[in-house]
């Protein structure tokens, strides 16, 4: 299924630096780095593998990551689901980006194809209560399943007990509400490696800035495991470099009103060289204000891979990398965990497929993998530029 990616080699002679075109050697025209500071000559120097094998996260509660293509069936089994007649229902948190729908377009294709009819398919825009309402509809329809990521794990703890005590069947996308067991509350969590996310980004901002200088980050400020775990994995790993301090962390709660945090963020920190998002979105409101101080040099690195992010790689904009979600695999992981659980099937109770870090390197193909489809023309283009 997946296509073998670049393991990105890095070598530094005299140093690294924020330039991203114009090299000749192999290592210098994959990393887009060059310079001649001294002083980053003598921090660590990390290979950026494009196509890592394995998961370096772990679930909620300490489990090791099964990879969803290990998950098999036999004849004789998809037979028994097909007599089953078995129903199920998604009640995503939102349904506006391509990760989201590539990943319900890959669990309700193959869900079909295994004779479970998807009677439900709910967004609730981000917003809990209308999250609890969705559930709460969809359980109108009698589903021996649910597919859901709870937007808010506490406020939402309460609809899914009602869920679980109804006989429904509960597979979990990326985070699971407060209090919830896997194998007691739930069958599985299906995710992707968020802090494998976070060590990705964070590689990826050190070698863009040349090893060496100030970075901040702007994080979600929630108790939200996939958000927790790739913000976790940054602040780990960007440790790792002597040369670069972090010298400020902000939180933001609305990912549509991250500019004014930003603002605060540059006139406290003018010269910061990087900054790191926990997403794509808040990331562009980072890009807004980081135009608005004048700062058109500012290093961005985020998790996640829209097409704007995509764009802005590889026409070298101020996002110079970021770590998407496999979101083909993990929507066939979503469909084969509710078909272990629909037949009484012992299920892994983490499931989850490698990061994909995404360069200007392996732009195009990381966005294959991801979405099982080419990217869009706005990005070729700016790729042959």
């Amino acid at each position: 299924m997946r296509k073998k990616l670049l393991t990105l080699g890095i070598t530094v002679g005299l140093s690294l630096s924020l330039a991203a075109c114009g090299s000749t050697t192999t290592s210098e025209k994959s990393s887009g780095t060059s310079n001649t500071n001294d002083s980053a000559s003598t921090a660590p120097v990390k290979k950026i593998n494009l196509n890592p094998t394995t998961v370096l996260g772990v679930g909620p509660y300490g489990e090791k990551a099964v990879d969803p293509s290990s998950l098999t069936l036999t004849a004789a089994e998809k037979q028994k689901l097909k007599d089953g007649h078995f129903k199920a229902a998604f009640v995503y948190h939102e349904l506006d980006n391509a990760p989201n729908q590539t990943k319900l377009a890959a669990a309700k294709a193959k869900l079909e194809e295994l004779g479970v009819k998807v009677v439900s398919v709910t967004d609730a825009n981000f917003n809990a209560q209308t999250e609890i309402s969705n559930i709460q509809s969809a359980m109108a329809l009698k589903p021996d399943i649910m597919i859901t990521m709870p937007v808010d794990p506490v406020a939402t703890a309460s609809a899914y007990r009602d869920v679980e005590k109804a006989g429904t069947k509960l597979v979990f996308m990326e985070n699971i509400p407060k209090n919830f067991k896997p194998g007691k509350d739930y069958a599985a969590l299906v995710n992707s490696d968020s802090y494998g996310n976070g060590v990705a980004a964070a590689d990826m901002l050190a070698q863009q800035i040349g090893y060496n200088g100030d970075v901040a980050m702007v994080y979600y400020d929630a108790v939200f495991f996939v958000t927790n775990e790739r913000d976790r994995g940054f602040k780990d790993e960007i440790k790792k470099y002597p040369n670069i301090k972090l010298v400020d962390k902000e939180p933001f709660t609305d990912q549509n009103n991250v500019g004014p945090i930003a603002d605060g963020l540059f006139a406290k920190y003018p010269n910061v060289k990087g900054v790191y998002a926990s997403w794509d979105i808040p990331a562009e409101g980072v890009i807004a204000s980081a135009k608005s101080a004048g700062r058109n040099d500012l290093v961005i690195t985020t998790v996640d891979l829209g097409d704007n992010t995509a764009r802005m790689i590889a026409q070298d904009g101020m996002i110079r990398g970021t770590s998407t979600p496999r979101s083909y695999d993990q929507g066939l992981g979503e469909a084969m965990a509710a078909a272990y659980t629909l037949l009484g099937k012992q299920v892994p109770s983490y499931i989850c497929p490698p990061t994909l870090p995404v360069m200007k390197a392996n732009v195009l193909e990381a966005y294959k993998v991801a979405y099982h489809k080419d990217a869009p023309t706005a990005v070729v283009n700016a790729l042959k530029k």
